[in-house]
């Protein structure tokens, strides 16, 4: 009876789809320069082929992907841009009272997001779609960055004084995400800058450092009680985090004369893997990191103007030159690990085609890289577990195609 149901999504498939519509990838890496102000496109998917695409407001600064748009915080022409997903061309472009310098842009929904105004000490909701602001909310000193989970948006606030150049105690502002009320305030260390949610659910903050005798530190929070669980020293002064599916810390570590570095810590034990001692190695000037589909990380290297993919081992995969002063932008892909119909959802279908693959010699799909879940570059039994938990409980260790 099984093999008649895999046969049969087989022969469906085949009829809905096609051979002429298989490997029509998606696979995009838009790349903010901030010397430059212009937007890169990567082509992961193609030849790799790099081009500059829009030219970008005075001191771009953050870039996130909404529904359809691209919003991005212009810091010294204090505004928000909202840019088409696919063309690059500006939509709309939202002001602020000059001086606010918009650092941050985090999305809410569909049609909010909200914009840390970092000389204001406030933050903004607006409607990207109609361009109105709604709301203004007092923070802590210098806000920077945002993490939304559910319906609570965190708030990191750095304490930098832009008049006396000194920090004071750095904190996290926590607020009901759809409402705009405030819920509470945590204090954590010194020039907190990035926020990311964990795979356990937990809200890791990056604290900075002062750059001088106060150095790199991970504040871990419990978002049900609402408080520091427990911290981890990384050392060096480190300014962006990710958390990546298989619940390891990627840190930009900065590294600005022979190598630029990237730490990396256990998220869940709670451990440095690669500190200051054994820093993973890119080009100068690490500023940022983002996931990478097949595993590791990428590396935004400032001085250097390239984005360096580092694999599982922390060897160099890919290197990118782009604009000067390159930092994370957003990452588009239709690639995702168990989704062999290349349908955008993983269900029953996919684990069907896996089914066929390993015990009756069947096609793959349109995505043959997608069955290997493990990142191996072997379709095993070990891929097919992996399916069943994707399929029915949204695994998360999983990743896009095979290592080599």
């Amino acid at each position: 009876m099984r093999t008649l149901t895999v046969f049969s999504v087989l022969a469906l498939l085949s009829m809905i789809v096609g051979p002429d519509a298989w490997g029509n990838d998606d696979d995009r890496m838009l790349v903010v320069n901030g010397l430059a102000e212009t937007l890169s496109l990567v082509d992961r998917a193609g030849d790799s082929t790099v081009v500059t695409v829009q030219t970008l407001g005075l001191s771009p600064n953050e870039m996130e992907i909404a529904t359809g748009a691209l919003l991005l915080t212009n810091s010294v022409s204090d505004d928000l841009w909202v840019l088409d997903s696919e063309t690059y061309q500006v939509l709309r472009t939202i002001d602020f009272p000059e001086g606010h310098n918009p650092y941050d842009v985090a999305v809410i929904d569909d049609t909010m997001c909200v914009v840390s105004l970092t000389l204001a000490n406030d933050i903004m909701f607006v409607n990207f779609i109609s361009g109105d602001t709604l709301q203004r909310a007092d923070v802590g000193t210098s806000p920077q960055g945002f993490c939304v989970q559910g319906s609570q948006l965190w708030v990191a606030n750095t304490g930098f004084d832009y008049d006396t150049f000194l920090y004071g105690q750095g904190t996290v502002s926590v607020f009901n995400a759809l409402t705009g009320a405030p819920i509470t305030t945590l204090n954590v260390g010194t020039n907190p800058q990035v926020i990311a949610e964990a795979t356990d659910g937990t809200i890791h903050v990056l604290c900075t450092g002062n750059y001088f005798d106060q150095f790199g530190i991970v504040y871990i929070i419990d978002p049900g009680s609402l408080a520091v669980v427990d911290s981890l020293a990384l050392g060096g002064s480190p300014g962006d985090v990710v958390l990546a599916p298989d619940g390891i810390g990627y840190v930009a570590a900065g590294g600005w004369v022979d190598s630029g570095f990237v730490y990396r810590y256990d998220a869940v034990s709670r451990t440095v893997l690669n500190g200051e001692a054994n820093p993973w190695k890119a080009a100068q000037g690490v500023i940022g990191v983002s996931p990478r589909l097949e595993g590791g990380v990428f590396a935004y290297c400032f001085s250097a103007d390239s984005v360096i993919g580092l694999d599982w081992d922390g060897h160099i995969a890919e290197t990118y030159q782009l604009g000067d002063g390159p930092q994370p932008g957003v990452h588009i892909s239709n690639r995702r690990p168990g989704d062999l119909d290349d349908d955008g959802v993983i269900d029953a279908v996919d684990l069907n085609l896996m089914i066929a693959l390993l015990f009756f010699n069947g096609p793959a799909g349109p995505r043959p890289n997608a069955a290997d879940l493990n990142h191996d570059c072997f379709f095993d039994a070990v891929d097919l577990n992996l399916q069943i938990i994707t399929t029915f409980f949204n695994a998360t260790n999983v990743y896009w195609g095979c290592g080599e």
